[in-house]
Formats: C-alpha cells, structure tokens, sequence
C-alpha cells in the first residue's frame, strides 16, 4: 500500500501537543556493517536484542506496495506524521539501503514533510539513488563516518581495503551537492584524526556539517577516548575558523568539551519535548537517543490512543528532568542536542535553522512553537 499523499492527509489531532519529528527505526538488527561498537547489539528496548551480535550477515527485503513491511510502514507514517502533522520524518535502521523500495518510500514520504530525513553508512547506495536523492529538494541526508582515515575509521571498517571502498563511495555521496550532516562518533581511535578529518571534509563546500559525538552505550569504555586525547577539541575550537564552513556552531563545540572535562551529561536534555521514535513493527517509544520505554503499539492499538500518551507519561518527565537522572542519559550526547541548546538559549533560532535538518519554514513556526509552550509552562 503506498503512503498517502499531502494533500489527502488530515490536520493533526486537536488536542495532541506540538511535536517536531518521527524517527522513524526500519529493521534496527539489519546492516551491511558490523561496527564494534554498535548499539543496536547492547540494546535491551526488544528481545531479540537481546544477547545479539547484530555482525550476521545482512538480510535484503522489500518495503514495495503490496507488501507486509510497505503496509506497516504506511501506517505507521499516517498514524504519526500525518496524524501529528510533523514538519520532519527521519529514516533510519539498520542499513535501509538493504531494503528494496526504499526510494520509493523516501520520495512518498518527502510529499508528506517539510524535511525527510536519511540517515545511512551510504555503502549500499547506488548511482541512479543517488540521484533520486538528489532530486528531493527537501532532503537532508545523514551520513554516519567516524574518520576520513582508516586508521581514525578503523571500528566501523576492519581493513585498510574496506574503509577505501567504503570512502570511494562516500565521495560520490558528498559531491553529489545533497545537504548533508555527517555524524562522526569520537572514540580513542577517531579523536586523534579528528583535524584531519575536518580539512578533508572541507574541501566539499558548504552543503557539508560535521558533528561529533561521543561514543555512547554500555560498552563505551572500551572505546572511549582517553584523557589525553581531549585537548585536541581545545584545539580544534582555537582553529575554529579554519575550518568552516562543514562547523557545527561554536556553542556546539564548547557543550562538547563541557562533556568530556566534566564526566558526561550534566546539562539538561529537551529532545523528548521534540522527537519521538517509532519501529517498523508498530512499537513507539519516547526518545530517539535511547531506547527506554514502550509507549504503545501503533499496529496493533488504535494509533490515536498510542498519540495521546506521547509526552503524557511519567517516564517521560523523568527523561526531561532539569539534571539528568538516569545512568543512560548522563552518558548521552548526540547532534540532537542541537535542540536543546537551542531552548537553553545556547544557539539562537537562527542557528539553529542554518542546518538542513531545521531549515524549512514549517520547521521554524513549529520549533518556536515548542518554545513557547516551554517558556509559557516555566512563568
């Protein structure tokens, strides 16, 4: 069953409160790489995470119409974009490259929003996708590269050859002019490369963003960078200039140091005011940073009850608490934070919108909107 188009979609739902985005998680076990440090395998939200080395060999299946995943999907994206009448859908995995029809999903979905975005390792990505891609006028693609060098990439490519293919193909994707934000996960092995990194990636022009993160999950320790390694963010942000314009804002950089000097998280996270994330198999869940807790099935309820408790649950104001409470979230910093710098006061709405992600018209009204709701419950 195809997704609906936009304009036969209804308003969202009267008395459900504003919300931004669908992250939207397609077959989350199933990728074409097998990086060390994958969450997906330490994930505890479903049980066939459980106890699973997601490094199996990847699985290719079929979200066309006529099809049980197509007929998921659509459901799934009525029941919440169109339903909460979001200005963004994010789509991610797994590696939804492994899935045929995806395109045509991408493209349906891009009639629906503002801002569809992709968020993929762009291995599997072919020539005439690329394209296709490239067509969307409101895409924004999320590229997942911890290092321009094997040696800094190294996690996520096992060899030498296997990271020069994996950047050969990367190359095509970052001169194709798509706008991009390329997420970059500092461990011990990348934060070392992470100048080298920025001036290659430079050299592709404005449509580039780079954001760091730390790596994240229970295994963290074994990949974290080590103490010595921090000052080379001092470093970077004292050469700031040098390497515009693929720079997150400078208030980004800084809340990244803050970070590291101080252990983990100590500022507040907003992201569930904004975000929420939804499975393939119906299940919805209130942030998608860390998978926590189930709030409902949107397959197998009826998806208006499932709508009604996003943002309406205890846990919920648990994840917003002024410090952050629980183990997970004290160890969490991701690009998302974007948002809450911005309803911190840390990055200016104007800031905020110069990324791709957040650029649209929609996306402003419905980002102060948010704001406003914030401010106006704190008087």
């Amino acid at each position: 069953m195809p997704v609906a188009e936009k304009s036969h979609l209804p308003r969202g739902d009267q008395g459900v409160r504003s919300l931004l985005a669908n992250d939207l998680v397609i077959q989350e076990s199933n990728c074409n790489l097998s990086c060390k440090y994958c969450l997906t395998g330490q994930s505890k939200f479903k049980a066939d995470h459980l106890d699973q080395l997601i490094f199996q060999p990847p699985s290719r299946s079929d979200c066309g119409q006529g099809t049980a995943l197509g007929a998921a999907l659509e459901r799934i994206v009525v029941s919440t974009v169109s339903r909460l009448d979001l200005p963004i859908a994010k789509v991610t995995g797994g590696e939804i490259f492994l899935i045929k029809g995806i395109i045509d999903f991408i493209e349906r979905l891009a009639g629906m929003v503002s801002t569809v975005v992709v968020q993929t390792n762009g291995v599997l990505i072919k020539p005439d996708q690329l394209e296709r891609l490239a067509a969307l006028e409101n895409m924004c693609l999320q590229v997942s590269l911890d290092s321009t060098e094997y040696s800094g990439n190294s996690y996520r490519s096992g060899t030498p050859a296997l990271h020069d293919k994996i950047f050969n193909r990367l190359h095509r994707i970052f001169s194709a002019g798509i706008p991009i934000e390329i997420y970059c996960v500092l461990n011990d092995r990348s934060l070392p490369q992470l100048e080298t990194t920025l001036a290659v990636l430079r050299s592709y022009g404005p449509h580039l963003t780079i954001f760091p993160f730390p790596i994240r999950g229970p295994d963290r320790d074994d990949f974290y960078p080590r103490p010595e390694q921090i000052h080379i963010l001092h470093r970077i942000l004292d050469r700031y200039d040098e390497f515009l314009p693929v720079m997150p804002p400078r208030a980004y950089w800084r809340r990244l140091i803050s970070y590291f000097e101080e252990g983990g998280r100590t500022f507040r996270c907003h992201l569930p005011r904004f975000a929420f994330t939804t499975f393939e198999d119906g299940q919805v869940t209130s942030c998608p940073n860390i998978w926590f807790n189930k709030i409902g099935n949107l397959l197998s309820e009826p998806p208006e009850d499932v709508t009604q408790r996003i943002g309406n649950t205890p846990f919920h104001q648990i994840l917003l608490a002024p410090k952050p409470r629980l183990d997970a979230c004290r160890s969490c910093f991701t690009p998302w934070d974007m948002l809450s710098m911005f309803l911190d006061g840390e990055i200016t709405l104007d800031e905020l919108c110069e990324g791709p992600m957040y650029r649209s018209s929609a996306t402003r009204v419905r980002l102060q909107q948010i704001a406003a709701d914030y401010y106006d419950a704190k008087v």
